[in-house]
């Protein structure tokens, strides 16, 4: 009944007008009908799921981070169990004649399929399990539908629950809308998922928008799995592939090997992913001639340019994938469209800078091929020969809406030499052959209209690409920094900036302070080094670095504009005032600015004046959805009701998924139950509309958000680990602060959130330096506030302040968790003696027992203090719940028996263990591989060459009490570094 309840009022909260159901049988099937309006609504689907257990409790703090993907302040989902039970999931569900289509908002808002009904097939892969796999950041991943990347790969979020709506269109159509904002840096990616009245495609229109105040990297890839059998084609116009990084450029469809790689048989010999080059074409399409049914996707090169074609291939370790990532075998390719060339490639996107763009999905029918594609028709084009210089040219058509009376024409040149007269439908193909045509001809085919509007054109063999004499195959050249004594200012910057489109803040603002060591008077470097002190939250740093790159060059404007803030966050609100009033006066800080600006006035308690400076930052900008949103409460709390309702409207229309907005709307009367389950699901979302009531010195609005009582219970969605709001330290001390800020007494607040928990609070968000300091003024001896404030400290890269604040909690309350394992791994990121780190490591194992990353930690620290394998065997083996440890401490303790020459007992830690599939880390049969190789290594040290080279010879073969032996070692065997090994042992023992 909950459920129920649940779906009625979310589809009245979330539509724009009446929601107006039409039954399927009311659809026109005849050209002659009227379309009628697209159905949207909200239900649920049971889907065999994987089991997941709890997080990792551990933060994954930058610093901390060797994988290349910087998690914090997002939990580590590890936790993968090898077994599926049923699972209910929400879906959002739109249906039009010819499409019916199923998005998943609690899966990232993958759009999990759309069915063609015309031919009952799946344009996307409708996996019928939910098999978790470790190839997300964040670990778990599922192989489905079609997922959003932003501003990483298989992001975040992609398995978690995310913001939606579902809107009514104008002409009738429907949408539904899914999206997220980012908790690491504040940026928002917003997709519109559209079915249009008597429209054969999908439409998707994209925003990607940072409403923070500080630049951040970001890139898009939309990744589409299409279920794929060994007859499908890959179907990308383009001549030439490059590989990831731009390493080699091959050519296509058949690669330098001699492998037709668009037939996906043909994929044996390891993952295939390339992206397009050399080619401007809008379309990509993969075609099965085993279902005659396939997929199209269209974007304009004006908005995503760039292709990748992914496949795990069928050799050994592709098949094993299959297995990983569904119970039927299933195999599947994705088709990607992106806004860079590859996926090393990131930008950067300014604070209130937006992309938009849009893209489209088109179901295509028993057209055997694809030679021209466009959101109006999908064109096959065949010749027939007939003769030594005759030939018949074969016309197969699929077109998206009714078109009655159309005509399509050949022409050579500019001369028709042909045409048909039909009305032609979605629901049939069109096929017509044109015979007796000269041979020597290139002939163009025009699709109109009845009111003769183009609507597809091709010629033959005529497509947008790069000439061949232009592109030279096989290795690229690459780019290598000058050692360091040979850099000069401009390496330092080239390679921190660099380093920051990468993600590794940290080790980019090493990069720059090593830069100025040596050129201390770089403007540029000052001013990247500046920039990103700030953001990483070093202010008082950054100041100083950035007033003196704008002394230096005043006219600055990104500059003065970063200087404003670094000002604000240190006190100095007049300077900053002064800061942002020039930068105001660049287009590409006047809306940051601005923002800034009449958030000081509103906190100085002239409203009307910063509601002024909203408007101004707002006009003609609908994309600054932030922005409308703090419009809409000042007009609320100036008791403009009128203005503020008609705006509300507005901005709604801009993002319906907006949670300040469904709030705001709320606070002025509109019912939405669904709200507060929706924010109880996440605590991040509370204090995402509570910090931006605080910026305008709304403390009366934020202390509401922060106050209410939120629900529990099955209503709320949310992701393993997440604490209630009621339990969320944080919440608890924003609410005492704002009461301090109202003249109120909040030492009550702060009591409460000192006992909550911890464990999966992980601070990140700048204003809680303001909060924090405020609860320890109030209480110095609150261990809470002084752990969560070193959380903070670290985040931003501040080792010595987090270690001096977590060396206080340790003092007050050592049974914190992940106390005493943040600190060890903090001493060993630092010059500090190993010893520190052993013993805080060993003590926070009286605390915390259960935590891997202690003992993981200890035998790193031993490491690098040069203690002998067998030692670090044992720490490793004293964790309490061995046989069920996570594979990373099973893994390592097998290397680290290893090389005590432990074999035998390494190799008995691998048998009767679920070790579940991680992409681009070591895997069981890598380690196992391993391990059989250094015995025999070990074998031939020792002189015992027959047992050696027979272990070798032996070392693919299955072991039955270790299951994963019975498939895929070949991979690893046939490695570089295996076949190196072999050598080595060959040489001793010739």
């Amino acid at each position: 009944m909950a459920m129920k309840r649940r779906k009625a009022a979310t589809i009245a909260s979330f539509a724009l007008v009446a929601l107006t159901v039409f039954s399927s049988s009311l659809w026109a099937s005849d050209a002659h009908t009227a379309a009628q309006p697209v159905r949207f609504w909200e239900d649920s689907k049971d889907i065999p799921t994987s089991e997941e257990g709890l997080p990792d409790p551990n933060p994954p703090f930058d610093l901390f981070t060797t994988s290349g993907r910087f998690n914090y302040p997002y939990t580590l989902r590890h936790n993968l169990v090898d077994r599926r039970v049923p699972r209910k999931w929400r879906t959002l569900n739109l249906e039009n004649e010819y499409l019916k289509c199923t998005v998943l908002p609690d899966l990232g808002g993958h759009l999990y399929t759309c069915i063609d009904k015309i031919n009952g097939a799946s344009m996307f892969y409708a996996n019928p399990t939910i098999k978790f796999a470790r190839i997300a950041y964040r670990g778990m991943w599922a192989a489905l539908g079609v997922e959003f990347n932003f501003p990483v790969s298989h992001n975040w979020m992609t398995v978690s629950p995310v913001d939606f709506a579902m809107t009514r269109e104008a002409d009738g159509g429907a949408s539904v809308w899914v999206g997220n904002i980012d908790r690491a840096y504040g940026m928002q990616w917003r997709v519109q998922l559209t079915l249009r009245p008597g429209r054969d495609y999908l439409e998707q229109k994209t925003t990607l928008y940072n409403r923070s105040d500080t630049r951040h990297r970001f890139y898009w890839w939309t990744n589409a799995g299409v279920e794929v059998w060994d007859d499908s084609r890959i179907l990308y116009p383009m001549e030439f592939t490059a590989a990831h990084g731009f390493a080699d450029i091959d050519t296509w469809p058949v690669n330098a090997a001699g492998v037709d790689q668009s037939i996906v048989g043909n994929q044996k010999y390891g993952p295939v992913s390339r992206f397009s080059y050399g080619s401007r074409e809008p379309y990509m399409a993969v075609y099965h001639p085993h279902t005659r049914s396939g997929v199209v996707h269209y974007s304009s090169p004006l908005d995503l340019p760039a292709k990748k074609i992914w496949s795990w291939s069928s050799d050994e370790d592709g098949l094993d994938w299959r297995t990983a990532l569904s119970d039927n075998n299933s195999a599947y390719v994705e088709i990607q469209a992106g806004l860079f060339r590859d996926q090393e490639t990131y930008g950067f996107l300014e604070p209130q800078e937006t992309r938009a763009f849009t893209e489209y999905w088109i179901p295509i029918r028993e057209l055997g091929g694809v030679a021209r594609a466009n959101p109006d028709a999908v064109l096959n084009l065949t010749r027939q020969a007939a003769g030594a210089d005759r030939a018949g040219l074969e016309i197969i058509l699929n077109v998206t809406r009714e078109l009655p009376n159309a005509v399509i024409t050949i022409l050579n040149g500019t001369q028709p030499v042909a045409s048909a007269h039909e009305s032609l439908s979605p629901q049939k193909t069109f096929r017509k052959t044109f015979p007796g045509l000269p041979a020597s001809a290139a002939y163009t085919v025009e699709l109109r209209n009845e009111t003769d509007e183009v609507l597809l054109r091709h010629t033959e063999g005529q497509y947008d690409f790069v000439s061949r004499d232009k592109v030279q195959t096989g290795k690229q050249p690459s780019h290598e920094y000058p050692a360091e004594p040979n850099r000069g200012a401009d390496d330092f910057l080239a390679l921190g900036t660099d380093q920051e489109s990468n993600g590794e803040l940290p080790v980019a603002l090493t990069t720059y302070q090593r830069g100025l060591a040596r050129f201390s008077d770089s403007i540029a470097l000052n001013q990247a080094t500046g920039r990103l002190e700030v953001i990483l939250k070093q202010y008082a740093a950054a100041a100083q670095h950035l007033s003196k790159a704008l002394a230096w060059m005043n006219s600055d404007h990104e500059t003065a504009y970063y200087l404003g803030l670094a000002l604000a966050a240190n006190g100095d609100e007049r300077g900053a005032r002064s800061q942002w009033e020039f930068a105001q006066q660049s287009e590409s800080y006047h809306a940051p600015a601005m923002m800034m600006l009449a958030a000081m006035e509103a906190r100085a308690g002239d409203r009307e004046r910063g509601l002024k400076m909203v408007q101004q930052g707002v006009n003609n900008r609908p994309d600054l959805t932030r922005e409308g949103a703090i419009e809409i409460a000042l007009l609320r709390t100036l008791r403009r009701q009128p203005e503020a309702t008609k705006r509300l409207e507005y901005w709604k229309q801009q993002d319906p998924t907006s949670s300040f907005l469904r709030y705001e709307a709320m606070r002025m009367g509109q019912s939405d139950p669904g709200l507060f389950a929706h924010l109880a699901a996440d605590p991040e979302r509370i204090l995402e509309i509570a910090t931006d009531y605080m910026r305008f010195g709304l403390y009366e609005d934020a202390l509401d958000v922060l106050s209410r009582q939120y629900p529990s219970g099955e209503e709320v969605v949310g992701e393993p680990g997440v604490l209630h709001p009621s339990s969320y330290p944080l919440i608890a001390y924003y609410r005492g602060f704002c009461r301090y800020v109202l003249g109120q007494d909040g030492r009550a607040d702060f009591v409460a959130a000192s006992g909550m928990p911890t464990t999966y609070v992980f601070p990140n968000r700048p204003e809680s330096f303001a909060v924090l300091h405020r609860a320890l003024e109030i209480n110095p001896d609150d261990a809470t506030a002084h752990f969560l404030l070193g959380s903070l400290y670290l985040s931003g890269a501040m080792t010595g302040p987090a270690i001096k604040e977590w060396e206080t909690a340790r003092k007050l309350k050592p049974s914190l968790p992940t106390l005493h394992r943040n600190m060890g791994y903090a001493i060993l990121q630092s010059s500090e003696s190993p010893d520190r780190a052993i013993e805080l490591f060993r003590e926070g194992m009286k605390y915390d027992p259960d935590n891997v990353d202690l003992y993981l930690g200890l035998e790193e620290a031993m490491d690098k203090a040069g203690r002998p394998p067998r030692e670090r065997a044992r720490a490793l083996q004293s964790f309490p719940k061995l046989q069920s440890a996570p594979a990373a401490l099973v893994f390592r303790l097998v290397q680290v028996l290893g090389e005590a020459g432990e074999f035998g007992q390494a190799e008995r830690q691998l048998a009767n263990r679920f070790f579940p599939r991680e992409e681009g880390a070591a895997s069981v049969r890598q380690i196992y591989v391993a391990l059989r190789l250094a015995r025999a290594k070990s074998l031939a040290a020792h002189g015992q060459c027959s047992a050696a080279l027979d272990t070798v010879h032996h070392a693919g073969d299955p072991v039955a009490t270790l299951p994963f032996t019975a498939r895929g070692l070949g991979p690893f065997l046939a490695s570089g570094v295996s076949k190196q090994t072999v050598s080595e042992i060959q040489a001793v023992c010739r």
